[in-house]
């Protein structure tokens, strides 16, 4: 996990308990509860990722704060960048990097904290699931989902195309991102509404609603996999308690969508 240039310290010594484990700690599995003895450079008490993954047996810890100026600039370069978005005059993602060059260039934010900070592995994901989906779009494979779709379910009608969509956007969102999911099933959901010349916002919110709807599985969001860890959990837990809230919320949106954006 890289934990000295992460944390800029080493262990030393774990304890378990009442018991010290010895051997080749690189080598031990770390677990909740876990006593680490650290070996800390000079700038451990300066990250700020520290309380995050922590909780400090000895020695005072701050954490480190912002000066007055530096809080007022951040805030105020926020300030501008979200104005300017709405006024159309710097679209917002130019702006935030803007900022992000602004933050790194007064030392607001350093390189550092950037990395330990920063979900690389997330934006990995997610950019990976957006260029399979613009993929789909230009070979024209969206197309001929859309139009297997519309075979599918031509003898039951243009609601169960919906209700097509939904779960097709559900099955998604449980094995990877929610962005990964609506990018991955927006253009099958268009293309469908096209092909049955109805109105494609239904179809767009059931893929809306079926790309928040991630309740079985604890891979498909992050907060998921946040508590899957560190509460020992298991799938069957999330099956156990998400299933009835799948089904629960499955059948509002498949009932109420069409009644508030009519086809």
């Amino acid at each position: 996990m890289d934990f000295r240039s992460m944390f800029n310290a080493g262990v030393v010594g774990i304890r378990r308990g009442e018991r010290r484990l010895e051997g080749q700690l690189g080598q031990i599995p770390l677990r909740v509860g876990d006593c680490l003895l650290l070996a800390v450079g000079t700038d451990f008490r300066q990250h700020r990722n520290l309380d995050r993954n922590f909780h400090l047996l000895s020695g005072s810890f701050t954490r480190p704060r912002l000066k007055p100026w530096q809080s007022a600039g951040a805030l105020a370069g926020f300030g501008a960048v979200i104005a300017s978005a709405s006024l159309g005059v710097v679209p917002l993602f130019h702006g935030l990097l803007v900022l992000l060059a602004g933050l790194l260039a007064t030392r607001i934010l350093t390189v550092d904290e950037l990395r330990r900070r920063f979900p690389f592995s997330l934006w990995l994901i997610i950019g990976s699931a957006l260029a399979m989906a613009q993929a789909l779009e230009q070979s024209g494979a969206a197309a001929l989902l859309a139009t297997g779709m519309q075979h599918a379910f031509s003898g039951y009608g243009i609601y169960a195309a919906f209700a097509g969509c939904y779960l097709l956007t559900l099955l998604l969102t449980e094995t990877v991102t929610n962005n990964a999911a609506a990018a991955l099933a927006f253009p099958v959901a268009w293309s469908t509404a096209q092909a049955f010349g109805a109105d494609p916002l239904p179809f767009v919110m059931a893929v809306a609603y079926g790309a928040s709807a991630c309740f079985l599985i604890p891979f498909g969001y992050q907060t998921h996999l946040m508590v899957y860890s560190s509460g020992r959990y298991r799938i069957r837990d999330f099956l156990k308690i998400g299933l009835p809230v799948s089904l629960a919320y499955s059948a509002g949106v498949l009932l109420l969508t069409p009644l508030v954006f009519p086809f």
